[in-house]
């Protein structure tokens, strides 16, 4: 309790009610200084928010499958410029004690062509084997009949509405005739995975269906997953399989796999940089709101500090008061804030699909980010108080 009055005594001399009381005095004011810092708040969460779903969207293929481990070429650089290598390499990874299963797989654009419109877009089409299948998609997993028809391929109906209403087409009337790359294919089967950055639409086929649409060589492959044994180290038998497999492929945990791709959209997209400069035009936003606020409001009671000068009270004193005062201001501002923010998540989530969150440490980020802004505008502020002469005002 002593610890606590201390504390209280430091950030609010002449108590909470004092600054609290001259902060509420004028109504206006004072909701125009909130509003600042909610502002401020709600740009920065929402910028987090928006990176936070771009991480999520960037790896939605991945999540889709299962494995623990991951082998990919030395040439890989996202989901979608994967290189290739031979696919016994994925098989040689057998030879470990710990791996029970191995799953390959194709991926590369390809052109798709709308079944109501006949207008053509990229779509991003996967080849796996029937039995060797990684996807853990309940509507994937379980069409093995659709990944062994020569002329069959599943649909994504996550997919951008360029690719037409497929998923309705399918309800409606079943089997649906399309094109890719300018060969008939049968739509037979609907799954949901969602959009990516690499791309907005996807298509699973059979090896054999995507090598014939794509033109893909055989025997070779753009990745595979590799399924552990219940109870293994998949770092370990990561490390072993460095040693068996050739220099021309590389072995990655789940997690190095994911965070490979989320750094590469990160460094090579304006995503990161859109991410910190909106973060810093916000706190730069809400702490001249702030300052303003402050600042007019010692210039509207400069004989009171006058005053209080006048009877010994020294700088210290003006600086924790407008301190005190900032951080009122913070924590007022920062929940209509984060429940803005909320709300704004959730009309984003439904109308753009965009997977938002906020998370517990975005929240606190957000939140020291939005205390600095209101710290720093408070001593600024205070730089008004330096040049107040009791003499000169009475």
């Amino acid at each position: 309790m002593k610890v606590f009055s201390r504390i209280q005594a430091w950030l609010a001399p002449g108590g909470i009610s004092l600054a609290w009381r001259q902060l509420s005095y004028d109504k206006k004011r004072f909701a125009t200084a909130i509003a600042g810092v909610s502002f401020g708040v709600i740009i920065m969460l929402f910028q987090q928010g928006i990176y936070q779903a771009f991480q999520i969207l960037v790896i939605r293929p991945f999540v889709a499958m299962q494995g623990e481990l991951a082998l990919i070429s030395p040439d890989y650089q996202y989901l979608l410029s994967p290189g290739h290598f031979p696919e016994r390499r994925l098989y040689q990874t057998i030879a470990d004690r710990d791996v029970e299963a191995v799953y390959p797989v194709s991926i590369s654009y390809q052109k798709w062509r709308n079944p109501e419109t006949g207008g053509k877009i990229d779509t991003a089409l996967f080849g796996v084997y029937a039995g060797r299948n990684p996807f853990i998609i309940p509507e994937v997993a379980s069409r093995e009949d659709v990944l062994t028809s020569p002329e069959s391929i599943l649909f994504d109906d996550g997919s951008s509405p360029d690719f037409g209403d497929v998923a309705g087409l399918f309800a409606k009337q079943g089997e649906i005739e399309t094109e890719i790359n300018d060969q008939r294919i049968r739509v037979s089967g609907i799954f949901s995975m969602g959009q990516t950055l690499a791309a907005y639409g996807h298509v699973i086929a059979g090896m054999e269906t995507y090598q014939r649409l794509s033109g893909a060589p055989s025997g070779t492959i753009n990745f595979g997953m590799i399924r552990l044994k219940p109870g293994a180290d998949p770092e370990a038998v990561a490390e072993r399989l460095r040693k068996i497999v050739p220099e021309d492929v590389s072995v990655l945990t789940r997690g190095q796999l994911i965070r490979r791709e989320q750094v590469y959209w990160q460094n090579n997209t304006p995503v990161g940089f859109i991410t910190i400069s909106g973060m810093i035009l916000a706190m730069f936003v809400g702490a001249v709101i702030v300052y303003q606020i402050l600042y007019t409001d010692i210039n509207d009671h400069l004989k009171e500090y006058a005053t209080l000068t006048a009877i010994g009270l020294g700088p210290g004193y003006f600086v924790k008061f407008i301190l005190s005062e900032s951080l009122i201001l913070l924590v007022i501002g920062f929940i209509p804030g984060l429940l803005v923010t909320a709300l704004l998540f959730l009309l984003a989530e439904s109308s753009a699909e965009l997977p938002t969150r906020i998370t517990l440490f975005d929240t606190m980020l957000v939140f020291c980010m939005a205390a600095i802004m209101c710290l720093i505008a408070g001593f600024l502020a205070t730089r008004r108080l330096r040049s107040v002469d009791p003499a000169d005002i009475f």
